[in-house]
């Protein structure tokens, strides 16, 4: 059997603050990540929006690609670190997205919000 990779897609938005502020954001969050034990992260190429998307026109921020490696054991300790990122900022928001199941992290932790993040990490952390 080969080694099945995990990627994830992650989203920053970071409200309002320009495409400036928008990378620079986005630079900082990938020192963060930087520091855990993935098998790479990468930049998504700018393009138009994606279909379903509820940016009208604002700075699309940027995206990542990040390859868990060969288990989802990484996937509990990746939310955990965007969402700590998150509250240190008190603003905006990240995506994570692997194939068509998706869940939105903010810097307000709330019990629903926990019990996604918890049922999204459960289906995908194998």
């Amino acid at each position: 059997m080969g080694t099945r990779t995990i990627p994830v897609v992650l989203v920053l938005d970071t409200g309002d603050g320009g495409e400036d502020y928008a990378e620079e954001q986005l630079q900082q969050l990938i020192t963060e990540l930087s520091e855990l034990d993935l098998g790479s992260i990468d930049r998504v190429t700018e393009g138009p929006p994606p279909p379903g998307s509820r940016s009208t026109g604002a700075v699309q921020l940027g995206a990542l690609i990040l390859d868990l490696g060969g288990s989802g054991a990484l996937l509990p300790v990746l939310a955990a670190v965007v969402q700590d990122w998150l509250k240190r900022r008190r603003s905006g928001s990240v995506r994570l997205k692997i194939g068509e199941d998706e869940i939105e992290l903010t810097g307000v932790s709330d019990e629903v919000g926990q019990r996604g993040l918890e049922e999204f990490v459960r289906r995908h952390g194998d």
